[in-house]
């Protein structure tokens, strides 16, 4: 019995530690993404959120659709950089009307610092504090919002031979933009990614699937518009996200569906009905 531990530990730490290896790593936010020295990570998701309400018996309906293409790279053994380019297009029907925009959105650019790591056989421990900025790329009200906005936060993660645990809080400061200021965001994110499969590791093992459950909590500041407060802004959110994820020495596929079970918006604020997220990663 204890052989068998051992050799599982030494095969699991085998597959992680050689170039190139996907790890399992959350779905629904970027910062914790592994990547080693000298390595490229790129992703793709495809993320389709709905938002709808009625009111005073009004209508309204809003479907966004994004593809977004996530590239990193691992400058040294604790520094990696990151890009994130979203292409969104956005339907919007209010009432009797309807309008639709496609384009590139907002993009973002930041970087991640491991100032914490300590390894044991089978499981690690890593802190690192992350600082980016998201870039006015997207068209002004219609797939941007035309402000160059800051950010930074902190990771931790965990992981042991059977899963792993990755969380993040994060500060948003956004800024002006033609009179317009959305408010800024504070959130907290937590990931855990369980292997299901298979029970045993072998020599001829190539791939995990790990089951996933993630918790996304954002408390949003009210927007300003000029010097007025919107009241219809502001508020806190709250979403479970359960997912799959199916992860190679290369290669990784998932899915997650982001589901609200808090909507403490305040005034009319549009809120969100759901978030379907599928993407692909590789490492090279």
């Amino acid at each position: 019995m204890v052989k068998t531990s051992i050799q599982t530990v030494c095969l699991l730490g085998a597959l992680m530690a050689a170039p190139g290896t996907a790890f399992a790593a959350p779905i629904t936010f970027n910062t914790a993404l592994p990547v080693s020295k000298g390595e490229f990570l790129a992703r793709q998701q495809f993320i389709v959120t709905n938002l709808s309400d009625r009111l005073g018996g009004m209508k309204r309906d809003v479907t966004v659709r994004a593809g977004v293409s996530v590239l990193g790279y691992g400058v040294t053994p604790k520094l990696a950089v990151f890009g994130v380019a979203p292409l969104v297009n956005i339907d919007r029907e209010i009432g009797t009307m309807n309008r639709n925009d496609t384009g590139l959105g907002d993009a973002t650019v930041f970087a991640r610092y491991e100032i914490y790591r300590k390894d044991r056989p089978g499981k690690t421990i890593r802190i690192a504090p992350f600082a980016g900025l998201t870039l006015p790329t997207g068209r002004t009200g219609k797939t941007g919002d035309g402000s160059t906005d800051g950010f930074a936060g902190l990771i931790f993660t965990a992981a042991s031979t059977n899963w792993n645990f990755d969380s993040q809080i994060k500060y948003t400061v956004n800024r002006r933009a033609k009179g317009f200021a959305r408010g800024d965001t504070i959130s907290a994110d937590a990931s855990l990614q369980y292997r299901l499969s298979p029970n045993a590791i072998t020599v001829s093992t190539h791939g995990f699937l790990y089951g996933v459950m993630e918790a996304n909590l954002t408390q949003l500041q009210r927007d300003r518009l000029g010097g007025l407060i919107n009241p219809d802004s502001g508020g806190t959110q709250a979403f479970l996200s359960p997912g799959l994820q199916y992860a190679t020495r290369r290669w990784i596929a998932e899915t997650a569906l982001k589901i609200p079970v808090v909507n403490d918006l305040h005034g009319a604020a549009l809120a969100p009905n759901y978030s379907l997220i599928t993407s692909l990663r590789f490492n090279f």
